[in-house]
């Protein structure tokens, strides 16, 4: 059966000119902050730059931005909020503040749904930060982007 979300996914990220992926073969290195420095020194070059927190098991990139109360807004999709200058989305606005404890088809269910509902527009760059190690929705992601 086709994922009718695969062909929008395309779509979604077609305004955007460069993705880069902040990945680890495991948890607690440093990625989420990595890829929010990363992000926030694009931003400060001048470029329109997105950060995708996709690190289901421990996303902690709103509290480095300190991204307080800032929400997605619905829009043909979800655009993300801007926070210190940088587009912002995260599952964490979906789960309460808190790890989303997926598995498997679970976890590249949701990844699918956050890359085809958010509407980042044009960006020069979309940094994500991802899920530690090299399981399905790391897999999943190198696919689909």
């Amino acid at each position: 059966m086709v994922d009718p979300r695969i062909s929008v996914i395309g779509d979604r990220l077609g305004g955007i000119g460069r993705i880069i992926a902040v990945s680890s073969g495991k948890g607690g290195v440093g990625k989420s902050f990595v890829a929010t420095t990363v992000a926030l020194a694009l931003a400060r070059k001048g470029y329109r730059v997105g950060l995708f927190d996709l690190d289901f098991t421990s996303p902690s990139t709103h509290i480095i931005l300190g991204a307080g109360e800032v929400e997605p807004k619905e829009d043909k999709g979800l655009l993300p909020p801007v926070v210190n200058g940088l587009e912002y989305m995260s599952l964490i606005y979906y789960s309460g503040g808190q790890a989303a404890p997926l598995r498997g088809e679970d976890t590249s269910n949701a990844l699918i749904e956050l890359l085809a509902v958010t509407r980042w527009g044009k960006l020069d760059y979309l940094v994500i930060d991802m899920p530690p190690g090299i399981g399905d929705a790391v897999l999943d992601l190198i696919r689909l982007v």
